[in-house]
C-alpha cells in the first residue's frame, strides 16, 4: 500500500520541488545578490504566514475530516471553512505588510502589492492541496502542487525575456498562476462554498487541535528559515542573498526526498490509528522513516560529492563561491531536519500529543538561531550554516529519545544500517570515478554519468543487502495483481 500510494503521488512530489529547484538556480542569472535575497525572503515567509494563519485549520481537516462524513456535517465544515479562509486571508495580508515593512528595503507599492497577492494565491494552493491529499484526489493534488510552480517559473522566464526582472514582477507573474490553477482545482474539487455560520463545536476542536501543531510548525519554521534573518540582520542584504542560494537549495533538494514519502505515507498511518490499530501505525512510521532514509541519504551524499561542478555549471558567479561552501552544510542539517519532521514527529499528530511537539520545535529554533548567531561571529555566512546543522544533529537525537520512551517509537536500525552500507558504496564509486579516468567537470555530459553511476551502484547496493524485502514486496505486489 505505501508503495503504490507513493508511486501515484511520485510526479507531483518529485517534479514540484525540482521546479522550484529549477526556479532558484534560473534567478541567480537574473538578480543581483539583494533582490535575490529580497525575493526569497517572500517565498520564504510565505511558509511562515501560512503556518501562522492557516495550518491550525489544514492540519485538524487532514487529520479529523473523516469525522464529518454525513451531508449535514459536511455542510456545517463547509461554511466554516469558507469563513475561516476568508477572516485568515485578512490576516495574511496584514502578515505581509509587516514582512515588507521590516524587510529593510523600501518598498514600491507594486512591491508590497505583489507580495500580498503572492502570499495569498500561494496560501490557497497549499490549502487545497491538503484538501486533496485528505480526499485522495491525485490529479488535482498534482496540478496544484506541479503545474502553479511550473506554471509560474515559464511566465517568468516569458516576462523576463521581454519586460526584465524585479522582484516584483516576479511575485506578480507567480501570483497570477497560483490564482488560475487554484480557482481551476477549486473548482474541480467543488470546493467553493460561501462563508457561512460557524459551527463553533466544530471551529473550537480545530483550534485545540490545530493551534498547537501551528505553533510547532512556526517554531519549525524558525529553525529552517531562521538563519535567513540572523544573517540579513548581522550581515546585510547582500550576504542575505549569498545565503539564500545555497540555503534554498538544499532545502528543495531535501524536500524533493522527504515529500516523497510523506504525502503518500501519513494517510496510511492515519487510517491505522482511525481503525484501532495503534501497533500497526507505529509499524507504519516505522517504514516511512526507513523508506525516507532511503531516498534522503544517497540524494544528499551524492550531490555533496558532486557540489563543486554542480554548483559551478547552475549556478551564476557571483553567487558560486558562497554556494560551494555552504551547500554540503545546509544538505546535512536539512536531511537529518527532514528525517525527523517527516518521519518520526507525525507521532505527535497520531497519539495526539501537539504540546511536547510544540516544546520540541521552541527548543529547537531556540537552539538554531543561538547556533546561527554563534556561528556567523565566527565564520561567516558559511560558519551560520554550520552552527545549524550542529542544533539539526542535537535536537534529532534528543527528540528520538523523546519518542522511544513516550510513545515507542523503535526505528529500523537494521534497515538504516543497509540503507547507510548502500550509500557508502555509492560514495566510493563516486570518488573512484577520477582515479579511473572520468573526472566529474561541471558540464551536462560528466554529471548525468556521474548521476547515472551513482544510482546504478546504489541500487545494486540496494538491491543486494534487501534481497528478500524486494522479492517478498514483488510476490505481494503480483498476488495483489491478481
Amino acid at each position: 500500500m505505501l508503495i503504490r500510494q507513493t508511486l501515484a503521488y511520485f510526479p507531483a512530489q518529485i517534479l514540484s520541488p525540482l521546479t522550484q529547484f529549477a526556479t532558484a538556480i534560473i534567478l541567480t542569472h537574473y538578480l543581483g545578490a539583494a533582490d535575490y535575497g529580497l525575493t526569497m525572503l517572500v517565498f520564504a515567509s510565505q511558509e511562515l504566514i501560512f503556518q501562522v494563519c492557516l495550518a491550525w485549520w489544514t492540519t485538524y481537516f487532514l487529520r479529523y475530516a473523516g469525522n464529518h462524513a454525513e451531508p449535514e456535517a459536511q455542510a456545517r465544515l463547509a461554511r466554516t471553512e469558507s469563513t475561516v479562509l476568508l477572516l485568515t486571508g485578512l490576516l495574511q495580508v496584514l502578515a505581509t505588510l509587516v514582512l515588507v515593512a521590516f524587510s529593510g528595503h523600501m518598498p514600491s507599492l507594486a512591491f508590497t502589492l505583489g507580495a500580498c497577492l503572492y502570499v495569498l494565491t500561494r496560501s490557497y494552493v497549499n490549502f487545497l492541496s491538503e484538501k486533496a491529499r485528505r480526499e485522495v484526489r491525485i490529479l488535482d493534488y498534482t496540478l496544484l502542487q506541479l503545474g502553479a510552480p511550473l506554471g509560474s517559473l515559464l511566465l517568468t522566464l516569458l516576462l523576463t525575456a521581454t519586460l526584465g526582472a524585479s522582484p516584483t514582477r516576479v511575485l506578480l507573474d507567480f501570483a497570477l498562476i497560483h490564482a488560475i490553477i487554484a480557482a481551476l482545482a477549486a473548482w474541480r474539487m467543488k470546493a467553493f462554498a460561501r462563508p457561512g455560520q460557524v459551527d463553533r463545536a466544530l471551529l473550537r476542536s480545530a483550534i485545540g487541535f490545530g493551534v498547537p501543531v501551528a505553533i510547532s510548525n512556526l517554531f519549525g519554521w524558525l529553525a529552517a528559515q531562521g538563519v535567513r534573518f540572523v544573517v540579513q540582520a548581522g550581515a546585510g542584504a547582500a550576504a542575505l542573498g549569498l545565503l539564500s542560494v545555497g540555503w534554498g537549495l538544499a532545502g528543495r533538494l531535501a524536500t524533493v526526498s522527504a515529500m516523497v514519502v510523506t504525502a503518500a505515507a501519513y494517510p496510511l498511518a492515519v487510517r491505522a490509528m482511525d481503525a484501532g490499530d495503534p501497533d500497526g501505525a507505529r509499524r507504519q512510521l516505522a517504514n516511512n522513516s526507513a523508506l525516507l532514509l532511503g531516498l534522503i541519504a544517497p540524494s544528499t551524499v551524492g550531490v555533496i560529492a558532486i557540489t563543486d561542478p554542480f554548483v559551478t555549471l547552475l549556478v551564476a558567479s557571483e553567487f558560486r563561491a558562497a554556494t560551494i561552501d555552504i551547500l554540503p552544510w545546509a544538505l546535512t542539517g536539512a536531511a537529518i531536519r527532514n528525517l525527523r519532521m517527516h518521519g518520526w514527529d507525525q507521532m505527535y499528530l497520531l497519539f495526539e500529543a501537539p504540546r511536547p511537539m510544540v516544546t520540541l520545535e521552541g527548543l529547537e529554533a531556540l537552539v538554531t538561531l543561538i547556533a546561527a548567531a554563534l556561528g556567523l561571529a565566527w565564520g561567516g555566512i558559511t560558519g551560520a550554516v554550520i552552527g545549524t546543522t550542529v542544533a539539526a544533529v542535537l535536537v534529532a537525537i534528543a527528540d528520538y529519545i523523546y519518542l522511544s520512551r513516550r510513545f515507542g517509537l523503535h526505528a529500523p536500525l537494521a534497515f538504516y544500517l543497509k540503507i547507510a552500507l548502500a550509500t557508502a558504496g555509492m560514495l566510493l564509486v563516486l570518488m573512484a570515478m577520477p582515479r579511473l579516468g572520468l573526472p566529474i567537470t561541471p558540464d551536462v555530459p560528466s554529471l548525468a554519468l556521474a548521476v547515472l553511476a551513482g544510482m546504478t551502484s546504489y541500487a545494486l547496493g540496494i538491491g543486494a543487502l534487501f534481497g528478500r524485502e524486494l522479492r517478498t514486496g514483488w510476490r505481494q505486489w503480483r498476488t495483489a495483481r491478481g
